[in-house]
């Protein structure tokens, strides 16, 4: 019996994707060693987390990287930096009125539950632009709500926004002509691997990662990457230091979780991973199509905006519906999760599955049409 079982949690097959809810990604059996030996001995986190985050900032091509507990824990730092900055005082010197009188220049397109972060700290937010509305001089609006008070400019780069936001390259010529940080909250866009080090050579000051994600690290970690005078401010006053990061601990073990993840994301076959990919993709086209329950289809990209294919399933037998085959892929010994579009249409994501884990999704799927009648 393994520890699932003795707790009475079922193990499933993820066909969604690296969604937080179903625990980001499986780390490898590489990355369990090392992190069963960062658990084994005592170290100082403070020269740990800083040789982490030196050679972490090597392997990426960035000046200086910050090892934190999750993305969104890494746009918490990333504004503090940048706060930080503005006022020039370390983190640990900055009161109230500090961040009372700090602005953060965001697109109302880009908001999302995870952008609390700003109210946490108390900033000023200033949202430009609507969704789904093209402004006409986004330069000029950005340069415009520039003030003496704004700390950064947030940007969000997703495959779930809507349209309406200016470009990351207009953001960051506005950003570079009042001398302003911009903050990328970038964290499910790996693939590619090379974004890693892209968002800083176009000029982001930093870029937030998931670790749990497509990075395959442990699900409580995050990575930001960029200019080496804002991550000195967090080294100096962030966990494991007393002051306003403390309480984002991250362990050793999550430290040398992502070193390790991130080793061999770097040495991976990136050219095989996406063939694999395509081919899960083909099979379940194939195995669905074969029946009258469904149509089955590549999309791309996928739901995240990453360059990575899936399959879209259309049900087109009447007595069968999502509500109904989700059920249905929860019963039994073999429980599966797919991503739910509407009350018709599924999607099979390949980013956290084998193809054989695709064959047995899609044998069940075929076993629910024989058992409907369709």
């Amino acid at each position: 019996m393994g520890i699932y079982e003795e707790l009475g949690v079922p193990r499933l097959i993820n066909a969604m994707g690296t969604y937080t809810l179903y625990g980001g990604s499986l780390m490898s059996s590489q990355t369990l060693a090392d992190i069963n030996d960062a658990a084994s001995s005592f170290v100082d986190l403070r020269l740990l987390q800083k040789k982490a985050g030196m050679a972490i900032a090597e392997l990426t091509h960035n000046e200086a990287a910050y090892i934190t507990c999750g993305a969104a824990a890494g746009v918490y730092l990333s504004l503090l930096a940048a706060i930080s900055f503005h006022h020039g005082k370390k983190l640990k010197y900055l009161k109230k009125e500090d961040f009372e009188n700090s602005q953060v220049i965001l697109f109302r397109s880009h908001r999302s539950p995870y952008d609390i972060v700003f109210e946490q700290t108390h900033v000023t937010t200033i949202e430009l632009a609507y969704s789904n509305h093209i402004p006409d001089s986004p330069l000029e609006d950005i340069e415009a709500a520039a003030t003496k008070n704004t700390v950064a400019i947030y940007f969000l780069e997703s495959g779930w926004v809507a349209p309406g936001a200016p470009s990351l390259e207009i953001t960051l010529q506005a950003a570079k002509k009042h001398h302003i940080p911009v903050i990328l909250d970038a964290a499910a866009m790996l693939p590619p691997v090379e974004n890693l080090w892209n968002y800083g050579k176009i000029g982001v000051d930093l870029t937030i990662f998931s670790g749990g994600k497509d990075l395959h690290g442990p699900q409580a970690s995050g990575l930001i990457v960029g200019k080496q005078n804002l991550i000195d401010l967090l080294y100096e006053s962030a966990f494991p230091v007393h002051g306003y990061g403390r309480f984002l601990k991250v362990g050793k073990e999550e430290i040398i979780g992502i070193y390790s993840a991130i080793k061999q994301y770097l040495a991976m076959d990136h050219t095989a991973r996406s063939a694999d990919s395509e081919a899960q993709v083909e099979l379940a086209c194939s195995m669905l199509n074969s029946s009258s329950c469904y149509h089955a289809q590549r999309d791309y990209p996928n739901e995240a905006g990453q360059p990575v294919p899936r399959t879209l399933v259309t049900i087109q037998n009447p007595l069968l519906d999502t509500a109904k085959l989700s059920r249905y892929l929860m019963d039994g010994t073999t429980k599966i999760v797919v991503s739910i579009a509407d009350d018709r249409h599924f999607y099979l994501n390949p980013m956290t599955m084998t193809i054989a884990e695709t064959r047995l999704v899609c044998e069940k799927l075929l076993k629910i049409n024989v058992e409907t009648g369709g």
